[in-house]
Formats: structure tokens, C-alpha cells, sequence
């Protein structure tokens, strides 16, 4: 409901106006009244209505002076002005100051109710109009974002030469010309789960999500991109002697912003190795993804490459390692495979592997018995946690038991070179069974989106909701298996559809529009050109002229 406030000094006139209206039935809500403007301003302050109706001569403070500096307090506010002063000076004071409208009274109940009914259908359309220019601002945002996302991905993965990075860089408007670059890779949860049992974030991740984009958006030097699902990282940049301090800063951010509730979140970040070229980004992304692979065995929160290989280095020469007394539990704890099992990457089963056989000691692993004890209690791991996730297990159960224990026990090498086997095909296997929950999701979701594109209020919760699945993980889940966001898939399908009426009637723009989702044609021609390179109706011209 429209919410109205009346100052009026006349009590018979005030109480006539109130007493005469149907407010609720017109869609009114009379909030409060005064006697004068001095009154109802502070009034007008605490109520916040949308429409001030008003006379124009009162003690204290008379109307216009009331209209002033009710509409600095109250954002959006409408005002209509009764006044017995047939006078143009009044009324030009009156638009001066942006009233809605200046009745002279006496005014019949039928001119009120006709004057009101026009403000609230205007009111209402403004804010219809409104609401959808924020929904284009965050989907503009959101656009920008995803493409900055994309960028940051092709950036560190040495997909882009550096001419290409920089043309792209310039077309988002991303300054990243620095002396000094570094890459963090940090994960709100290390139990993340990629076996398909777990289905979202948690409202604390989502939080910290947000809290974290409000830091790095006030940050030019640091920039925030996803990395995985549930992991991500961000890009750091500085001068020479301010890139260690700049590196710090997020660190520490970071750190305050997950350790903010006493909930023990099993958080990790990774830091890797600054370099002093953009073209050798790539090195620093994969310095940190090694030590972000130390995330289930490291006993800690934050670890850096250089103290990861200081710490490899004084495994090799030190019985008594720092590194050893580090290691969170005792490295034969089934429960370091399993998290690995269910979380790790294939990428990753590498490093863990050896890093998981270091963590045991290089002088226990001299001895064959022991070294046929630690593969039996892998391969149990393995199978137990295949088992349970239902995915056949024939291909990893040969019947000759003791082949397998003479042919990966016969050296430190071999037990490993089998154990990361193993795990490997464990991870594809995890990867195929949770593939197929994750495509069955996305099928629900694509068909959904496709049979709903033209409504003007599809959305990505409502996506989401359709496939029974949290919306933030369902995010995630999209952009990684489609290889395109929400929005870019949503806005690619209704580019598409908007070309095909373009092709094949001669509807108008504006008409076209709406049929594939917008509301605004303004808008829908942006998006257009934005999209296609090209305006729909030079479109149009262009395959009338091919025709």
C-alpha cells in the first residue's frame, strides 16, 4: 500500500480529507497527520511515507517549506499541495520544488480520489521501473563479473598470450600493470565435497562470500576470481617492496573474516610464489595450488610455498623433522585418504600422494613388510570409500592379491607409483558418480530454463529451486559443467530466440523484447549489441541484404 501522511491546521478540513476516503480500498495506508509543518516534519521523518498531502498556509511552517525539506529527509517522496490561493507565485514556488500536485480547495471527494488514483498508478509504474533498472545493474554486474572470472581463469592457466591479455584486460576495465604479482588460493571448507554428497554452502560461507567481494571490490590491488567449485583465488599485485605487505593484507582479511564466529571452520589458504612478470602469472598459480594441496595433511590455516619447501627440505635431511611434528594426525589415520578421497582433485593426487608418503617417514618405509601394510591399508581405504559411494569396484579388485603387493612393494617408488594409481582411478570413478547426480541436476534445471527464458523474472534461485538444489552451489555446479554462468546461458538463449524472430517475422523491437524476457526494450537492445555485436535492427538488415 501507498503510504500517505496529512498536515492540514484546519481540524474540520483534516478531518473531512481523512474521513471521506476509502484509503484501503483506493491501496492507502494513512500513516500519521499534524496540525503543522513544524510537527510533522520529525513525524514525516519516522513514518517515511511515499505521498505528503499538504496545505499550503499553516503556522510554523507552511507547506512549501514543509514540502522542501521533507523531500531532502524522505527519498522519493511525493507531495500534493491543497491550497485556497488561486496564486501563480504559490504555484510556480510549487514545481520549483517538484510537487506531484496543487489543488485549490475546496476539493470534492471524487476530484481527490481521481488526483489520488493518477500519483499511486504513477508511483506504482516508477517503481516497477525502478526495480527493473536494479535487476539491469546487478545483471550488468554480474555480467562484468563473469567475464572478469573468465579472464582470471584463461590468465593464470596460459591460455592467453600476452598481448591478447592485455587488449582484454583494457576491454574490462581491470588495471593489472604491477612491478610484483601473486597468487592465493584459499577454500572456506576443506571438507568440501565433490563425491555429490554434500549439497551447498552453508549460510556462513555465503556470508563470508559477501563479505569477502565488500573487501576486494575496496581493494584495486588484490582481485577475486573462483579457482574450483569451492575453492578460489586472487590475484595480488604491487609494487616490488609492497607486494609481500599487499600479500599479508589479504591473508589477514581473510583470516579475520573466517575466524569471525567460534565455529572451528576448517578453512585453508594457500600463498604462492611472487614473480615480477605478468607472462610468469602462471608459475605463481601453480606455486600456490602445490601448497593448497597440502590442505589435508598441514597442521595449520595459512601455508606458503617457500615454507612448504623449506619444510620438504628439511624432511629429506632431518630425522627429527619440523615438518614431521607438523603433520595433523598420524599419517596411517584412514581419515587423511578419505578426505582426500572425497575432496581432492586429480590434478592434486600427485603431490598428496608423495607428500602423504613423506608424512609417514622415509625410514619406516625401508622395510617391505611395512611397505605391504601401508598399500593394503590405501587400497582398503579405496574400495571402502568406492563402496559407499555405490560405484563398481571390479576394475580395482584383481583376484592375485600377492602380485600386487610384490610388484608395488619391491621399492619406495613402485609403493607410491601404485598408491597414486589407485587413487587416481578412485578420483575418476568419484568424479564419473557424482557426474552423473550432477548432469541429472543440470538436465532439470537447462529444460526448466528453456521452457521459462521468456519470463521477464527467470532467475537463477528460481532455476535453482527447480532442480531442488541451494542456489549458491547450483551456481557453481552450472558454471562448471555448462562452461558459461547462469546469466551468460540465459542471455545466449534469448539472443538466440530474439534472432530467430528477427529472421522470421517482422515484429518490432521493442516487441521482440518482450517475447524473449525484457521488459525494456532499451535495455534488450543493449544486450543486443553487447551480445552480437550489432543492433537487432542492423541485424535484421544484414540477413534481409544476405537473403
Amino acid at each position: 500500500m501507498l503510504k500517505i501522511f496529512l498536515a492540514e491546521d484546519e481540524v474540520i478540513v483534516r478531518e473531512t480529507i481523512k474521513r471521506m476516503i476509502p484509503w484501503e480500498n483506493l491501496g492507502f495506508e494513512l500513516v500519521g497527520e499534524a496540525a503543522d509543518g513544524e510537527m510533522a516534519l520529525p513525524l514525516l521523518i519516522r513514518q517515511q511515507p511515499d505521498l505528503l498531502i499538504t496545505d499550503i498556509k499553516m503556522p510554523f511552517m507552511d507547506g512549501l517549506t514543509l514540502a522542501r525539506l521533507a523531500k531532502k529527509e524522505v527519498p522519493g517522496l511525493k507531495v500534493v499541495i491543497l491550497s485556497g490561493y488561486d496564486d501563480f507565485n504559490y504555484a510556480k514556488q510549487a514545481i520549483n520544488i517538484g510537487v506531484e500536485d496543487y489543488l485549490l480547495k475546496p476539493i470534492t471527494k471524487n476530484a481527490l480520489i481521481e488526483r489520488l488514483t493518477e500519483i499511486r498508478s504513477r508511483y506504482e509504474d516508477e517503481k516497477t521501473q525502478r526495480e527493473y533498472y536494479e535487476k539491469f545493474h546487478r545483471e550488468m554486474q554480474a555480467y562484468e563479473k563473469n567475464s572478469s572470472r573468465d579472464f582470471f581463469e584463461a590468465l593464470v592457466s596460459g591460455s592467453l598470450d600476452m598481448m591478447e591479455v592485455y587488449k582484454r584486460a583494457e576491454k574490462l576495465g581491470l588495471d593489472i600493470v604491477a612491478e610484483s604479482y601473486n597468487v592465493l588460493i584459499f577454500t572456506m571448507n576443506c571438507n568440501e565435497d565433490f563425491s555429490g554428497r554434500r549439497e551447498g554452502y552453508s549460510s556462513w560461507e555465503a556470508e563470508s562470500l559477501e563479505m569477502l567481494e565488500k573487501f576486494f571490490t575496496g581493494h584495486p590491488f588484490a582481485m577475486l576470481f573462483r579457482s574450483n567449485v569451492f575453492s578460489y583465488g586472487v590475484l595480488i599485485k604491487g609494487e616490488k617492496n609492497s607486494i609481500r605487505e599487499n600479500t599479508r593484507i589479504c591473508v589477514e582479511e581473510i583470516r579475520k573474516i573466517f575466524d569471525r564466529k567460534e565455529d572451528n571452520k576448517e578453512w585453508f589458504v594457500a600463498v604462492g610464489e611472487s614473480v615480477e612478470r605478468l607472462s610468469q602469472i602462471q608459475k605463481s598459480y601453480h606455486s600456490a595450488s602445490r601448497a593448497f594441496s597440502q590442505r589435508y595433511l598441514y597442521d595449520g590455516k595459512v601455508l606458503c610455498y617457500d615454507e612448504m619447501l623449506a619444510m620438504e627440505k628439511k624432511n629429506v635431511t632431518n630425522d627429527d623433522s619440523e615438518y614431521l611434528q607438523k603433520v595433523d594426525v598420524n599419517a596411517l589415520n584412514p581419515t587423511i585418504l578419505q578426505k582426500f578421497l572425497s575432496n581432492g582433485l586429480l590434478e592434486e593426487t600427485k603431490n598428496f600422494v608423495q607428500d602423504y608418503f613423506y608424512a609417514i617417514g622415509q625410514e619406516p618405509m625401508e622395510s617391505v613388510v611395512f611397505r605391504s601394510y601401508v598399500i593394503l591399508n590405501v587400497r582398503f581405504s579405496v574400495l571402502s570409500f568406492l563402496k559407499e559411494l555405490g560405484c563398481d569396484t571390479k576394475t580395482l579388485e584383481p583376484e592375485d592379491t600377492e602380485e600386487i603387493l610384490a610388484e608395488s612393494g619391491r621399492n619406495m617408488e613402485s609403493t607410491i607409483a601404485y598408491a597414486e594409481k589407485l587413487v587416481s582411478q578412485a578420483i575418476q570413478l568419484r568424479d564419473r558418480n557424482s557426474g552423473n547426480k550432477n548432469r541429472s541436476i543440470l538436465k532439470t534445471a537447462v529444460d526448466f530454463i528453456d521452457q521459462h527464458y521468456m519470463e521477464e523474472d527467470m532467475s537463477l534461485n528460481k532455476a535453482a529451486n527447480a532442480a531442488n538444489f541451494s542456489a549458491n552451489h547450483f551456481s557453481a555446479l552450472f558454471s562448471q559443467n555448462m562452461g558459461q554462468t547462469f546469466i551468460e546461458y540465459l542471455t545466449s538463449l534469448r539472443m538466440d530466440k530474439a534472432k530467430e524472430y528477427l529472421r522470421c517475422t517482422g515484429m518490432r523491437s521493442s516487441e521482440i523484447a518482450g517475447e524473449v524476457g525484457y521488459k525494456d526494450a532499451h535495455y534488450f537492445s543493449y544486450l543486443f549489441k553487447k551480445t552480437q555485436g550489432m543492433t537487432p535492427s542492423d541485424y535484421r538488415k544484414a540477413r534481409e541484404e544476405k537473403a
